[in-house]
C-alpha cells in the first residue's frame, strides 16, 4: 500500500469514528434533555374569560375589606394573581386559558380531547360532556370537602354528578341567578317595574333592551314568558302549601326544561316579538351598555350585576337587579377533569382554588359568587354588605342551619342590599329558580334550528315585496354591467346590417 492510499485510509476511519463519537454524544443529551422536559409539573387550565383573580397592579384598588384581610407586608401578595401564588406554593406550572362560551369551549375541546386537564363549563355542558365519555370523575380536593357549600354539593348530586366510589365529575366554582338590571338613578324605573318578564315588552324601553347572544339563556327567558301564568300559578300552589318544597322545585326544573315541539314553536314566537323592543344581542357588552346609558334593561348574570352596581356607585348611578317573579335560572360552573388529565396534580390546583381565602379574592375581583361557604367567607359577606339596615337575608340555606347566618342590610341609594341579593340570592328568589338540563341531540338541532331562524332578520310583506324588487333590479343592474359589451355590441350589428340591408352593394365597375 502506498502512503498516498495510506493517508487516505487513515482519514476515513478518522472521520468514520469521530460520526461514532458525535452520534452518541447527541444520543447521551437526548434522554437527558426530554428528562429534564417531564420532570417540569405542569397542567393546563380552560375556563371563562376574566373569571379568575389576575392580581392588582395598584393594591390600593383592591377593596377595604380586602386590604383589611391582608396588613402589612402580607399586602404585596395581593399584586400577585392567584396563579402566581399557587405556582409559588407548589411548584406546580399553570398555563391558562379563557373562552368565551360553552359552546366554543366544547367545539375546541372536540378537536384535541387531551390538550388540557381541567376545563370550567356551565351546569348543562358538565352533564353533556359526562354523556359523551369527555371527562372523567375524581376525588374531591379536602377543602372543598371541608368548606364547599351543602346546598352545592346536593345540587350536584341531583345533577348525577357523583359515583358510588365517592367520587365526582365536577366540582362547584361559581354559581347565581339570571335576572334584568336596570339603572334607577333617575327614579323612572322601580324594582316593581320589572317584577316580570313581560316588562321586556314595554313601550317605555323599546329599543332600549338587550339579551343575551346565548341559545341556552334566552330559551330559559322565553320559556318564562310563555309559559308565564303556568308558572305563576304554581308559585301560588307552593304559597298555599298546596305542594311541597321539592314538588314546587321539581315541576319548575320541568316547565324550563320543556323541548317538546309546542314549546320550540312559542319559545320562537316570544323571541321573534321580543326581538321589536330589543336594542340587540349581546354576550359580555350589556353591563357596560348599561353604564354607558345605550340601554335601559339589561338580561344578565347576576355576576355582571354586581360589576354594573359597582362600576355604577363609583359613576354615581344607581344600577339594581330583580329577579322576575314568574322565576328563572339557577346555574352553576363547576371544575371538570379530562380523561388524560394528571388528577394528581389537578386537584392540588383545585383545593387552592377551594380554600376559603382564595374564594374570598375570587370573588372581589371577578364579581361572581364562589361555591366555597365557611365562617370566614361569611365574615367577608357580613362584612360588606351588613350594615344594620331593615332588610333581612336568610342565607342559612348556603352557609348551614343557624340565626347566626342572617344578612341585615338598608335599601337605601347608598345601602347595600341591592348589592346582597345580586351576590347572594335569599332562599325565596332561589326555590323559584331552575337548573338547565342537558337537551338531548335530537332537541338540540331542533332548538338550534329555531335559535338561528329567531336571529335572522324579521321583515313585515311589504318590506319584503320592496326587498324583492330591490334584489330584482340589483340582478338587472349586474347583468347589464357585466354583459354589457356584448349586448350592446350585438344591437350595433344588428343595426349596422339593417342599415346595409336598405342600400345595394355595387361593384367598382358598376360605379364606372
Amino acid at each position: 500500500m502506498t502512503k498516498g492510499r495510506f493517508s487516505k485510509v487513515i482519514v476515513a476511519f478518522s472521520v468514520f469514528l469521530a460520526m461514532i463519537l458525535l452520534f452518541n454524544s447527541f444520543s447521551i443529551i437526548r434522554p437527558n434533555k426530554v428528562l429534564a422536559e417531564t420532570t417540569i409539573k405542569s397542567i393546563t387550565v380552560y375556563s371563562w374569560e376574566d373569571y379568575i383573580d389576575f392580581g392588582y397592579e395598584d393594591v390600593s384598588e383592591a377593596s377595604d375589606v380586602l386590604l383589611e384581610k391582608y396588613p402589612g407586608e402580607e399586602r404585596a401578595k395581593l399584586q400577585s394573581s392567584i396563579i402566581d401564588l399557587f405556582e409559588e406554593e407548589t411548584g406546580i406550572k399553570v398555563n391558562y386559558y379563557s373562552f368565551a362560551t360553552n359552546e366554543e369551549m366544547y367545539n375546541e375541546l372536540l378537536k384535541n380531547p387531551n390538550s388540557v386537564d381541567l376545563i370550567c363549563p356551565s351546569e348543562y355542558m358538565i352533564m353533556k360532556m359526562k354523556d359523551e365519555d369527555l371527562i372523567k370523575p375524581y376525588s374531591m380536593p379536602q377543602n372543598y370537602v371541608e368548606y364547599g357549600a351543602e346546598y352545592i354539593k346536593n345540587v350536584f348530586d341531583d345533577l348525577g354528578l357523583s359515583t358510588p366510589d365517592g367520587k365526582t365529575y365536577a366540582i362547584g366554582y361559581m354559581w347565581g341567578t339570571m335576572g334584568l338590571i336596570y339603572d334607577a338613578t333617575s327614579g323612572k324605573f322601580t324594582d316593581e317595574d320589572f317584577a316580570s318578564w313581560s316588562s321586556l315588552f314595554d313601550q317605555r324601553v323599546k329599543g332600549r333592551v338587550t339579551i343575551k347572544d346565548s341559545l341556552r339563556d334566552s330559551y330559559i327567558l322565553a320559556i318564562a314568558l310563555a309559559y308565564k301564568d303556568e308558572l305563576l300559578d304554581l308559585k301560588q300552589q307552593y304559597k298555599l302549601e298546596e305542594i311541597s318544597e321539592n314538588e314546587y322545585n321539581s315541576k319548575l326544573f320541568s316547565i324550563f326544561n320543556r323541548t317538546d315541539n309546542e314549546t320550540i314553536d312559542k319559545v320562537r314566537q316570544q323571541l321573534v316579538s321580543l326581538k321589536g323592543n330589543l336594542y340587540g344581542f349581546e354576550v359580555d357588552a350589556g353591563k357596560n351598555d348599561l353604564l354607558t346609558g345605550k340601554i335601559d334593561v339589561n338580561f344578565a348574570w347576576s355576576g355582571d350585576a354586581v360589576y354594573s352596581m359597582r362600576e355604577g356607585d363609583d359613576l354615581g348611578k344607581e344600577i339594581r337587579y330583580v329577579v322576575p317573579e314568574e322565576g328563572s335560572n339557577v346555574w352553576f360552573d363547576g371544575w371538570v377533569m379530562t380523561k388524560n388529565a394528571n388528577e394528581d396534580l389537578a386537584v392540588k390546583f383545585l383545593d387552592y382554588l377551594s380554600r376559603p381565602s382564595t374564594a374570598i379574592r375570587n370573588m372581589e375581583y371577578i364579581g361572581y359568587t364562589s361555591c366555597i361557604a365557611g365562617d370566614e367567607v361569611f365574615e367577608y359577606v357580613q362584612k360588606n354588605f351588613d350594615d344594620g339596615g331593615e332588610k333581612e337575608v336568610d342565607l342559612s340555606y348556603f352557609f348551614g342551619e343557624g340565626e347566626e347566618y342572617k344578612i341585615y342590610a338598608s335599601d337605601t341609594e347608598d345601602g347595600y342590599y341591592r348589592h346582597l341579593v345580586a351576590q347572594y340570592a335569599d332562599k325565596e328568589t332561589i326555590l323559584r329558580c331552575a337548573v338547565m338540563d342537558n337537551f338531548s341531540v335530537k332537541d338540540l338541532e331542533l332548538i338550534n334550528e329555531m335559535w338561528n331562524e329567531v336571529k335572522l332578520i324579521t321583515l313585515s310583506k311589504t318590506m319584503l315585496i320592496i326587498v324583492g324588487v330591490l334584489i330584482v333590479l340589483g340582478i338587472v343592474a349586474f347583468v347589464l354591467f357585466k354583459f354589457k359589451d356584448k349586448i350592446f355590441k350585438d344591437k350595433l350589428d344588428k343595426t349596422h346590417k339593417e342599415k346595409q340591408s336598405k342600400y345595394k352593394v355595387v361593384s367598382k365597375k358598376e360605379i364606372r
